[in-house]
């Protein structure tokens, strides 16, 4: 057991399992039953191709993968470094993506340099603004920030499935199941003033709070499912919610 462990974290492990991390979202991408609805404005920036800052919870993941009937020719996602990271940073290279390093905790401020660069050069960008540990469904500041020095909008993206894979895990990770129905919305674009204070800051943080987990439980509600409940303050990776 401790050699298979040891071995789990090596490199020829890691690109195993990031390939087949690759083979899973193509599975979901072709054989959920995505049912996409897209704010009008956010809508008219995705056919222009403008670039946007994607906000999605890090327990959808996955469902990124249902997000356009037809992928992006270019699509930046941030990732922690952590090796869970980064086996997902390189599955997602496989299917063409371009990947940035760094998190709230580590790295932050080259990624948000990295983030802007891209931005700026019209690729859109997706961040999981609740990872890459928590508190679960509550945004930190570094969307926040990046969306101030480009001048480029914050949007939320988020959906959810039945039948699913809920796990017991901080962020209640979802996994679609193949051919399951999956709703899921796109939110309006938030823009965050260059000049903003600490106040307007704090105002646009809670704005795109707010849409992702409006939207969320609006996609578990059509589905009959459940509410999902952001973390409660204090409540980290550690304290799981019920099933």
């Amino acid at each position: 057991m401790k050699i298979l462990k040891t071995w789990s974290k090596s490199e020829q492990a890691q690109s195993i399992f990031s390939t087949l991390l690759a083979g899973l979202i193509w599975l979901f991408y072709l054989t959920v039953r995505w049912q996409r609805r897209i704010d009008p404005e956010t809508r008219k920036l995705l056919e222009a191709d403008k670039p946007v800052i994607i906000c999605y919870w890090h327990g959808r993941m996955f469902l990124l993968s249902g997000a356009w009937r037809k992928r992006p020719k270019r699509l930046g996602f941030l990732n922690s470094g952590h090796r869970d990271g980064r086996m997902m940073a390189n599955a997602l290279i496989r299917v063409g993506y371009v990947s940035v390093s760094g998190s709230s905790r580590r790295g932050g401020a080259m990624a948000l340099r990295e983030m802007s660069r891209l931005l700026r050069a019209g690729t859109p960008i997706a961040i999981t603004p609740d990872g890459p540990k928590g508190p679960r469904m509550r945004v930190k500041a570094g969307a926040v920030k990046a969306a101030q020095m480009t001048g480029v909008p914050l949007v939320a993206f988020t959906g959810s499935a039945g039948p699913r894979k809920l796990f017991n895990t901080w962020d209640r990770f979802c996994l679609p199941l193949p051919f399951s129905r999956a709703p899921v919305y796109w939110g309006p674009p938030i823009y965050v003033a260059r000049d903003a204070d600490a106040a307007e800051l704090e105002r646009c943080r809670l704005a795109i709070e707010l849409s992702l987990n409006d939207l969320t439980n609006e996609a578990e509600r059509s589905l009959g499912q459940a509410e999902t409940e952001a973390a409660l303050p204090g409540e980290g990776k550690n304290r799981h919610a019920g099933t």
